[in-house]
């Protein structure tokens, strides 16, 4: 063999000895194949919490997220039914724990369950026409009959302050786009359905998902009549199941079993058929759970559903239900660089400002646009906060025409349309009023008022307003009027009104009754005034009329025979100037009379107390 070819062969060999141990080398480093997924990262399941209904008791849930956040569990959606959807919401809004939880305490509950505005928010005429009523109870006539409000409380209040709560999410009508994707449930009140709000106004779907039948109006939506989810669906598994999750995170508020004595009055009993009803769908949705969920049970003590002064209370069950799964929820949990990420990604965006184009008011019937709109001050134009059209919905809802009243942003934010809806009330615009008074004396009496008002609102466009009153009692009357406002913002006015009165009236000499008269009086009359703000009245009128007095009851020879007064044609018309000012906070009207006699004219005077008028005799000791 040649030298060359001797080369070529021991190169050969080189060569394949080579390959031989690469080979060898590869197959001893080869991994295992249980090795292999060892190094693969598993993908994290997407978790759905789902939050139950319970009123006041679903403040614990504020407890239940804290714990989530201190173990660095991040939501990737959440669905709520009433009072979890209120929780919920604001989270998934883009609110971290911290914030919900100071959020919910902050809430003033009694504010927000009030049953009408608030009397430093109400105009003038409003003011006056509640002053004589220890409730603010309100019925209408329609169709014949007597009709009521949808609910004991009206649910405007609440609104505003849902509104208020997710102002930063105002502008999403996709629920999929919050900062965490989100659910509310509610029931159809007319079939019995349940809806799930995947996109519109976050606001209204929280409210609707939280109107508990004759407790709070219904939210009415897209011509449907909409009440508290928690009917059809108080803990809704499946709706997170097609929502988003893999895994469920399903939290509830357990009431202890009631015992047996408390079940043996009426009201008990339909409380607790409600109860019963709730329970069973609530067990439903658990049986569907599977060994990867978590089901955490919230042992609410004897905190209830309409506890709402105990909310503080509530928020540390929630943290104490939680921790009792916190090896359970483990597994769901990420690393803290991860979680703080995820956290920044879901901050939303503070203190909105949107310019407003135009505005347009919707859904009006009796009431005049041009007057809702003269008691806005934002104008075309104007940039404006979220805070600033909370705001001004408070001041159209507190001018006393409305159920409820909300308002939409369309449109780019530069340029936004402001849609405001005005919802009338359904059981006007014909309402009555009554209230029941009794007193006590030490002199062994017990004299009473029964009293009823009728009031029809917005006779016409420019909103004249009939007024009647019947009272019956130790001051029994009738009484009409018309008011007639005669400016765009209802500022000046003109108001004719008769009265028929007889009232008993009480003599005394050293502090002993000594007589009793029978006054009955009769009289027309007519006032021009202008009204300043919220607060002020100022009237200028001319009245005339009879008036008789006679005894009832007295000592013989103490009290003269019965003396009768008349004021035939304007000779003897009285004028009266009156200022009415209403102190913010008080529960009555102040007045301060202004008064003059000269000649045949004869001033009087009318002062209104706190819970009823009483009529007072002007001093006119100085002639003119």
């Amino acid at each position: 063999m040649s030298a060359l070819s001797l080369a070529r062969c021991v190169g050969a060999c080189a060569r394949l000895a080579g390959a031989i141990v690469l080979g060898l080398g590869a197959v001893v480093c080869q991994p295992s194949q249980a090795e292999t997924a060892a190094t693969v990262t598993t993908p994290r399941p997407r978790v759905g919490l789902v939050l139950g209904g319970g009123g006041a008791k679903g403040a614990a849930h504020v407890g239940v997220l804290q714990v989530l956040d201190e173990m660095h569990i991040p939501v990737d959606c959440i669905v709520g039914t009433s009072m979890g959807a209120l929780v919920g919401g604001i989270y998934a809004s883009g609110k971290s724990a911290k914030e919900v939880d100071s959020l919910v305490r902050k809430i003033d509950w009694r504010e927000t369950l009030a049953f009408a505005s608030l009397r430093e928010e109400l105009p003038m005429r409003r003011k006056q026409a509640g002053i004589t009523y220890s409730n603010s109870l309100e019925f209408g006539i329609r169709n014949g009959g007597i009709a009521a409000p949808a609910g004991f409380i009206n649910s405007q209040h609440v609104e505003q302050t849902i509104r208020k709560l997710a102002h930063t999410a105002s502008a999403k009508d996709d629920f999929d786009e919050l900062p965490i994707p989100f659910r509310s449930v509610a029931t159809d009140m007319q079939t019995g359905e349940m809806v799930v709000f995947d996109h519109g106004d976050l606001s209204m779907a929280m409210r609707a998902s939280m109107a508990v039948p004759g407790v709070f109006s219904p939210a009415v939506m897209e011509e449907r009549v909409l009440g508290d989810g928690g009917l059809v669906r108080n803990l809704p598994v499946d709706v997170a199941r097609s929502s988003c999750a893999d895994v469920v995170i399903a939290v509830w508020l357990k009431t202890p079993t009631p015992d047996r004595d408390t079940l043996l009055s009426p009201l008990a009993l339909i409380s607790r058929s409600l109860d019963v009803v709730i329970d069973s769908n609530v067990r439903q949705q658990l049986d569907t759970l599977t060994a990867q969920d978590v089901a955490i049970a919230i042992d609410m003590r004897d905190i209830g559903s309409a506890d709402f002064d105990r909310i503080e209370q509530a928020i540390p069950l929630g943290r104490i239900a939680a921790r009792a799964h916190q090896a359970e929820l483990a597994r769901f949990a990420v690393s803290e660089a991860e979680y703080g990420a995820w956290r920044q990604s879901k901050i939303a965006q503070q203190n909105t400002r949107t310019t407003v184009a135009d505005i347009e008011i919707k859904h009006l019937e009796r009431v005049n646009a041009s007057y809702v709109e003269s008691s806005l001050e934002i104008k075309p134009g104007m940039t404006v906060t979220d805070r600033k059209l909370d705001d001004q919905v408070a001041d159209v809802f507190a001018l006393g025409d409305f159920e409820s009243v909300s308002y939409r942003l369309r449109g780019d934010p530069a340029r936004a349309l402001l849609e405001i809806d005005a919802i009338e009330k359904s059981w006007g615009p014909r309402f009555l009023r009554f209230d029941l008074g009794l007193a006590a004396s030490t002199e062994g009496e017990t004299p009473f008022v029964l009293r009823a008002d009728y009031l029809h609102h917005w006779i016409n466009s420019a909103g004249g307003e009939i007024h009647g009153a019947a009272q019956l009692g130790r001051t029994t009357l009738l009484e009409a009027s018309l008011y007639q406002p005669i400016d765009v913002r209802h500022e000046w006015f003109v108001e004719p009104a008769i009265q028929l009165k007889r009232s008993l009236e009480d003599v005394y000499l050293d502090g002993d009754t000594v007589a009793r008269l029978d006054l009955r009086q009769a009289y027309g009359e007519v006032d021009f005034g202008r009204t300043f703000g919220r607060s002020v009245e100022l009237r200028l009128g001319v009245r005339g009329g009879a008036a008789r007095t006679e005894p009832d009851i007295a000592v013989p020879g103490l009290i003269e025979p019965a003396t009768k007064r008349r004021t035939p044609g304007l000779r003897r018309l009285s004028t009266t100037l009156v200022i009415r000012r209403c102190c913010r906070r008080a529960a009555g009207l102040r007045e301060s009379i202004i008064c003059a006699r000269k000649k045949a004219w004869a001033a009087t005077a009318t002062m209104s107390g706190s819970t009823a008028w009483c009529r007072r005799p002007c001093r006119t000791s100085t002639t003119w």
